[in-house]
């Protein structure tokens, strides 16, 4: 209730203006169960502003086998972000380290030292095979529960939708609220610093906020999403989403071997801060 009387008096606010006098700040908190590796979350503050973001990355792991990975864990622990100026240049930084670094575009050349790569942790998780058997989809079905739920102070109905393939599905819970209109705000200014960036129509459209995880082809590894959901006679989860749980069950099993799940903690409007979007002038550069 208190997250929902801040966003309509913000709201309310920003019916008179919006300049470079607001910024938004989205708190989202995500986890990937990996198989050997173990659970990872990653918590992530974003403030968006006019062709302006910066996001703040912290990650956390419940390892499975540490002493093996003892070394990885300590540098993904690192609180990272990554900033992009009003000019669409991306720029990375390590706060613990107080060290940052310009991201070289498609067309420039990358330096041979990958150490600032070191850090990452990236997933792939849809199959690169389009035309392996088990990526046939066999059937799909949406639930709507109608049980309303409290999600982070919002009234949220849940749905279950399963995307049944040939050796395996996919169960996929999201909740939803009905109308979010900072969040519509929020992804107005994302896509403003993604086309600034010459990101594609296609990446946009997987970006939006608020769409889900059932409707993201690249997550899922499975294509045509919109047109298969139309052939099964599935009707579009209305409102915006805000939190998404995803299993993967092989068949013949009863638990999942692999999930991974996001949700919005916090959404708020804030006047602008102009040190929100820059590096602090003690961070050495590595060139």
């Amino acid at each position: 209730m208190i997250s929902r009387i801040i966003i309509r008096i913000c709201l309310f606010s920003l019916g008179f203006c919006f300049t470079q006098d607001i910024q938004v700040k989205m708190l989202t908190k995500s986890y990937f169960d990996v198989p050997v590796l173990g659970k990872v979350y990653l918590l992530q503050t974003t403030y968006l502003s006019n062709n302006r973001k910066n996001t703040i990355e912290k990650t956390d792991i419940e390892t499975r086998f540490f002493g093996f990975i003892a070394g990885l864990v300590s540098d993904i622990k690192d609180t990272t972000g990554t900033l992009i100026d009003e000019e669409g240049q991306e720029w990375e930084y390590n706060i613990n380290d107080k060290e940052y670094w310009k991201v070289l575009k498609e067309n420039e050349q990358a330096p041979e030292d990958g150490d600032n790569e070191s850090k990452k942790i990236e997933y792939t998780i849809g199959s690169d095979d389009e035309s392996s058997n088990e990526n046939k989809i066999i059937s799909v079905s949406r639930l709507g529960h109608e049980k309303m739920e409290n999600i982070h102070g919002f009234r949220t109905k849940k749905w279950t939708t399963t995307l049944e393939f040939s050796e395996f599905k996919w169960i996929i819970d999201e909740w939803s609220v009905r109308e979010l209109p900072l969040l519509h705000l929020a992804d107005s200014l994302n896509r403003e610093v993604l086309i600034s960036k010459g990101v594609s129509d296609t990446l946009i459209a997987i970006s939006r906020y608020g769409s889900g995880l059932s409707n993201n082809e690249m997550i899922l590894g499975a294509t045509s999403l919109d047109s298969l959901y139309q052939v099964y006679g599935i009707s579009p989860i209305s409102g915006e989403i805000i939190k998404g749980n995803v299993e993967k069950v092989e068949k013949g099993d009863d638990d999942s071997n692999m999930s991974f799940g996001i949700e919005m903690i916090e959404l708020y409007a804030e006047t602008y801060d102009e040190n929100k979007f820059t590096i602090p002038d003690d961070y050495e550069f590595i060139d």
